[in-house]
C-alpha cells in the first residue's frame, strides 16, 4: 500500500478509536443482542377470554412437559400449579413477540435468584424454581420432529462485575404454531385493536352521500335525509344482530397470522375490530352507487377473513362468480356466454386476473383509453410479454362481449348503476337470511356465514339475483 494511503487509514481507524484485535468484551446494552430480546413480562395483560385460553394453554402444556419428562425428581417436588403460572408468564410473552412478526426475536429472563427471592427483586411474583426448570424442558422437550419447544441462547455473566446479559429463548416454530392456534396471538396483544362501545357507531347515519367538497377534489360523506325504503328497511334488524355478533379467527398455525401482516409498516394489515354497523354509501346523488360499508370485516384481508369464527363456529364465504359482467348483461336484457366469462379458448388460464381487469377498468372509465392506460398501469410490473399483449387482450375480451360493450364510456358512469344493482341484491339476500334468523356479512359481492349455512346463503343469493334479473341463472362459488 502506498505509505501516505497507508498513514491516512492509520489516521481514520485513531480517531475511530479502532483497534485490530480489541480485547474480549461482554456485550453491551443497545446492540442487537438485546434490541431484538423481550424481557420476560411480569405482569398478565388482556381480556377475561384471553387470559383463559392462557390458563387452558399453560394447565395442557405442563401436563405434557411432566408426562414426557415424569423421571425427574425435581419436577415432582414442584406444585402443579406453580408451575402453570410460571408458564402462563412465559406464554404470554411469547404470545406477544409473536403478535408483532420480526420487533423480537428473543424472550428474555434472569437465571440469578436474587432477582426471584429478593423482596424487591424484578421478577419476586415469579418462582424461581419453576423458572429454571421450564426453561430447561422447553428447550429440551422434543415438540416436532427434531425441535424442541425453544432454542436456548445462554447469558453471559462478568465476574468482576457481576454483571451481564439475560439467558434468552427462541420460540421455535412447532412452538408458535401451538401459541396461534390457541388464540394468543393477534394485532394488538394483549388487549386486541378494540372495539369503540357500539352505541357510538350506531349514531351514524344508514344513509350517507360522498360528495365533493365545496366543488374541489375532496370527497366527504354526508347524510341523506329520507326515509328507508323497502330494501333498506332490513338495515336495522341486521345491525342489531351484528352488534351481538361474537367474531374470532381460527388459524390454523403461525404461518396464517404472518401472512396478513405487513412487514414494511410492522403493522397487521387488520386495522381494525370496532366498526360493527352497516350503513349505505351513495355516490354524489341518491340513487347512483349505494354499496353497504361500515363492518370491519368488510376491510379484514381475505387470507385472514377464510378464518373467521362467528360464535365460535367456523365460516364459509360464497362469492357471486363474474358479477359485474353478470350485471351489463342483465341490463342489457342478454343471457350471457355459458362457461368461465373470463377465460375462454382464446386466453390461457394463467391470464385470467389480467383478463379480468380489462372488464374492472373498463367499468370505471369513461373512456377506452383512459381504461387501456389503468389496465397497463395494473400490470405494469409484469413481463413485457403481457404487456405487450394489452391491446389484443381488451379488444379481445370485448369482442367476446360485444353485446354489452356499448354500455360502457362515453362519459357513461356505469360503474355506479351497477353498484347500485349489486347492493339492492345484497340488501335482500339479508332480508332472506334474517328471515331465517341466519347471521350474515356482506363483502360487496359475497357473504360470510357460519360454515353449516352454505346451501341457505346459496338459495338466497341465487333467489336475491333473480328478483333482479328472472331471466339469468346467476353463477355463485
Amino acid at each position: 500500500m502506498n505509505d501516505d494511503l497507508e498513514a491516512q487509514f492509520r489516521q481514520i481507524y485513531e480517531e475511530m478509536d479502532y483497534c485490530e484485535n480489541p480485547p474480549l468484551a461482554f456485550p453491551k446494552l443497545g446492540g442487537a443482542y438485546d434490541t431484538y430480546s423481550l424481557l420476560i413480562f411480569t405482569k398478565i395483560q388482556g381480556s377475561g377470554t384471553y387470559k383463559n385460553r392462557l390458563y387452558k394453554l399453560a394447565s395442557k402444556l405442563t401436563t405434557d412437559l411432566l408426562n414426557q419428562n415424569e423421571t425427574s425428581s425435581v419436577m415432582a417436588r414442584i406444585p402443579h400449579a406453580e408451575l402453570i403460572k410460571q408458564l402462563e408468564y412465559i406464554l404470554h410473552s411469547i404470545a406477544h413477540i409473536a403478535s408483532v412478526p420480526g420487533k423480537y426475536h428473543y424472550l428474555s429472563f434472569s437465571l440469578n435468584k436474587n432477582d426471584y427471592s429478593a423482596p424487591n427483586g424484578q421478577f419476586a411474583m415469579m418462582s424461581y424454581r419453576a423458572m429454571v426448570k421450564l426453561n430447561q424442558l422447553l428447550a429440551n422437550t422434543t415438540l416436532k420432529g427434531n425441535d424442541a419447544y425453544t432454542h436456548q441462547k445462554n447469558g453471559h455473566l462478568n465476574p468482576e462485575t457481576n454483571k451481564g446479559m439475560r439467558t434468552r429463548l427462541e420460540p421455535t416454530t412447532p412452538f408458535l404454531d401451538i401459541v396461534t392456534k390457541a388464540g394468543l396471538v393477534f394485532a394488538g396483544h394483549p388487549t386486541g385493536l378494540g372495539r369503540s362501545r357500539a352505541r357510538k357507531y350506531l349514531e351514524k347515519p344508514l344513509l350517507q352521500l360522498r360528495i365533493k367538497k365545496d366543488g374541489g377534489s375532496e370527497r366527504v360523506k354526508v347524510p341523506l335525509q329520507r326515509e328507508l325504503n323497502a330494501d333498506e328497511a332490513i338495515l336495522p334488524e341486521v345491525n342489531n344482530v351484528l352488534e351481538r355478533l361474537r367474531l374470532d379467527f381460527d388459524l390454523p398455525n403461525y404461518q396464517a397470522y404472518t401472512a396478513s401482516w405487513d412487514f414494511r409498516s410492522r403493522k397487521s394489515k387488520l386495522t381494525n375490530k370496532s366498526n360493527v354497523q352497516l350503513y349505505r354509501i351513495f355516490s354524489e346523488q341518491d340513487g347512483a352507487a349505494g354499496r353497504l360499508y361500515g363492518h370491519w370485516v368488510q376491510t379484514c384481508p381475505s387470507k385472514l377473513r377464510q378464518y373467521l369464527t362467528l360464535n365460535g363456529l367456523p365460516s364459509v364465504e360464497t362469492d357471486f362468480s363474474s358479477m359485474q359482467l353478470m350485471l351489463l348483461y342483465g341490463v342489457k336484457g342478454e343471457i350471457p356466454p355459458e362457461g368461465d366469462l373470463y377465460c375462454t379458448d382464446k386466453f390461457f388460464i394463467r391470464d385470467r386476473d389480467a383478463v379480468k381487469q380489462v372488464l374492472t377498468k373498463s367499468v370505471g372509465a369513461s373512456s377506452r383509453d383512459i381504461a387501456m392506460s389503468a389496465w397497463r398501469k395494473e400490470f405494469k410490473d409484469n413481463p413485457a410479454k403481457l404487456m405487450g399483449k394489452a391491446e389484443l387482450y381488451f379488444d379481445t375480451f370485448w369482442e367476446i362481449h360485444s353485446s354489452v360493450y356499448d354500455l360502457l364510456f362515453d362519459g357513461n358512469e356505469i360503474w355506479k348503476e351497477l353498484q347500485y344493482l349489486d347492493s339492492v341484491i345484497a340488501l335482500r339476500v339479508l332480508k332472506i337470511m334474517h328471515e331465517q334468523n341466519i347471521t350474515c356479512i356482506p363483502i360487496h359481492d359475497s357473504f360470510i356465514v357460519q360454515e353449516k349455512y352454505s346451501l341457505q346463503i346459496e338459495n338466497a343469493m341465487r333467489s336475491a339475483f333473480q328478483s333482479v334479473f328472472p331471466n339469468i341463472e346467476p353463477r355463485i362459488k
